[in-house]
């Protein structure tokens, strides 16, 4: 019986100590046909794909986006982005890399855009 004690207290100071965030975020995956694999009908068929999954983020009221995947299959486009209420960048602080100073290799990192 003590043992469940100790261990009821440890996960209740665990999940207490745990900062809850107000932030809204969404996966929000889309697919559009595609025709052939001709770069212009890829081309047309991402940015549809893009545009209606930025379109189902604005409609829930997150403002900021992340395409976190893009696949082409055999007869379609699939689109994944990461949408959230809160600019990702603003809590960064100190951690944050100062963007003078920027590797090669970060500036390839993708970026969050506010719509």
């Amino acid at each position: 019986m003590r043992r469940f004690t100790w261990f009821t207290l440890a996960l209740l100071l665990i999940v207490g100590a745990a900062a809850p965030s107000d932030a809204t975020v969404a996966t929000i995956a889309t697919t559009t046909p595609l025709e052939d694999h001709q770069e212009q009908s890829v081309n047309a068929a991402l940015l549809a794909a893009v545009q209606t999954a930025v379109a189902g983020a604005a409609a829930m009221g997150l403002p900021w986006v992340q395409i976190s995947r893009a696949l082409v299959l055999d007869d379609a486009v699939a689109v994944q982005i990461l949408a959230t209420d809160e600019d990702p960048e603003a809590d960064a602080g100190k951690d944050a890399p100062d963007p003078e100073n920027e590797s090669d290799a970060d500036s390839l990192a993708p970026t969050a855009r506010s719509l």
